[in-house]
Order: structure tokens, then C-alpha cells, then sequence
């Protein structure tokens, strides 16, 4: 083999893993926020790549043919897109929990602008993210990603990945867990709401002179911040069990993406 075939070998492997690297910081927790501009995303997937490098190898069945090429990148974007999409599972499932919340209490009209999604995000939705995002650099779930990413490549060839049905099914029962995560998370400030409306409603009936449209509105806010408070170490606790979870979900999923030798 001749420097030059060996050259451009060693270059397309640095590509393949810094596209791996790139597609995980686009979904990731915190990485993936838009406090950090892209310039910054793209030097960090450059660093992790340069410290990653050393140890990587070239793969036996390395083609240079155009369009094989795209495709392998386009390949290796994804794999570090699915693996950051299930490490943001939890903070969805935390967002989600809040919008409930934010549409229960009556502060679904008090949106506001929020760096960290690029969106208009109500007080409570922004409330559940950042406190899951502290469980989560708490948890040293940063660390564990990092790993996890180190580890794909150990297991996830840069020449593809496998799109079985047992990827697939993971990744349904990952995205089906924001929404009955996020309702379990809600449930408290839900059921003491619920209750709420419902003694409104029937001192409504009592007392029809009484304007309790305008007297819900406070009410709600004081009941849900109430219940919320009280439930606080109950949401941090179940966030906690959730990340290992979900950590185990991902060395599964990354196990499911290997290769298996036909």
C-alpha cells in the first residue's frame, strides 16, 4: 500500500468518526442546546475525534467510490443522531410534564423565548427541563455519554450499522416513554388540579353570583406551585431512576446497531 492510498484512508476515517461525533452533538443533552454556537458543536466533535483517533481502525471494506462514501457518512451522522436522541428522552419527557402543567395551572399564555430550545417555552416546561438538566450533570450523565460514544465505536463499524427491528423497537419504546414519563412526572400537580376544578365547579353550582372563572385562575397558579414544592424530592427521585434507565437503554440500542457477520 502507498502513502497516498494510506493517507486518504487515514483521512476518510477521521471523517466517518467526526460525523459520528457531529450527528450526537445535534441531539445530545446540553451540547445539542442552542446556548453553544455551532462553531463551537464543530470544534468539539474535531477535539473528541483528534483524542478518539489514535485508537481507531481502518476498516477492511473502506470504499472511496462517491456515492458509497456519502452514504457511510450519511450512515455514521445518524448512528450518533440516534444515540443522542436517547440520551434527550429524559429532558422530553421532563418538558413534556411541564406543559401539562403550564395548560392545568393557566400558564400556557405567559410563553417566552428559550435559548436552550430555540423556541417559545411556558415557566413550568422551562422549569422541569433545567431541573432535569441539573439531575443530569449531577448524575455525571455528561460522562457517561462520552463513554457511551467511545464505546460505539468499538462495536458500530464505520462502514454502517445494522437497522434491525431490534433498533427500531427500542427506539418506539424510548419515544413512548416521554409521554407516560411525562404524565407520571405531572401526576401530583394533575390530580391536585383536577380536584381543584372540580370544587370550583360545584361551588360554581352553590354559588352562581360568585365569579369563579376569575378566582381559578390565582387558585390554580397557588394549588400547583403548592403541590409541586411538596413533590419536588418525589420528581428528582423519579428523574434519577429514569437516567439509569436510560442508560441502560443505550448500551442496549448501541449493542442492537452492531454488525452481526453474515
Amino acid at each position: 500500500m502507498d502513502m497516498t492510498q494510506e493517507g486518504m484512508e487515514l483521512i476518510a476515517v477521521w471523517l466517518l468518526a467526526f460525523t459520528r461525533f457531529a450527528g450526537f452533538f445535534v441531539q445530545a443533552p446540553i451540547w445539542g442546546s442552542h446556548h453553544f454556537d455551532k462553531k463551537i458543536l464543530i470544534g468539539s466533535a474535531a477535539a473528541w475525534t483528534f483524542i478518539l483517533f489514535p485508537a481507531l481502525n481502518v476498516p477492511p471494506k473502506l470504499s472511496f467510490e462517491p456515492f458509497t462514501f456519502i452514504m457511510l457518512i450519511v450512515f455514521q451522522f445518524f448512528v450518533g443522531m440516534i444515540i443522542g436522541y436517547a440520551s434527550f428522552i429524559i429532558m422530553a419527557a421532563a418538558q413534556f410534564a411541564g406543559s401539562m402543567l403550564d395548560t392545568q395551572m393557566g400558564l400556557s399564555v405567559a410563553a417566552s423565548y428559550d435559548p436552550a430550545s430555540g423556541t417559545s417555552i411556558n415557566m413550568m416546561q422551562r422549569l422541569h427541563f433545567y431541573l432535569a438538566m441539573i439531575m443530569f450533570l449531577c448524575f455525571n450523565g455528561h460522562h457517561f455519554l462520552v463513554r457511551a460514544m467511545f464505546r460505539s465505536f468499538d462495536l458500530i463499524p464505520l462502514t454502517g450499522l445494522s437497522l434491525n427491528e431490534n433498533v427500531i423497537g427500542i427506539l418506539i419504546e424510548m419515544t413512548a416513554k416521554i409521554f407516560y414519563l411525562g404524565v407520571q412526572l405531572a401526576a401530583p400537580g394533575m390530580a391536585a388540579l383536577f380536584i381543584t376544578q372540580v370544587g370550583l365547579g360545584m361551588l360554581a353550582r352553590v354559588a352562581p353570583q360568585m365569579n369563579v372563572f376569575m378566582l381559578s385562575f390565582p387558585l390554580n397558579i397557588a394549588i400547583g406551585l403548592t403541590i409541586l414544592t411538596g413533590a419536588i424530592l418525589v420528581l428528582i427521585n423519579a428523574l434519577n431512576k429514569n437516567f439509569v434507565l436510560d442508560r441502560e437503554h443505550i448500551e442496549v440500542l448501541i449493542k442492537a446497531m452492531k454488525l452481526t457477520p453474515k
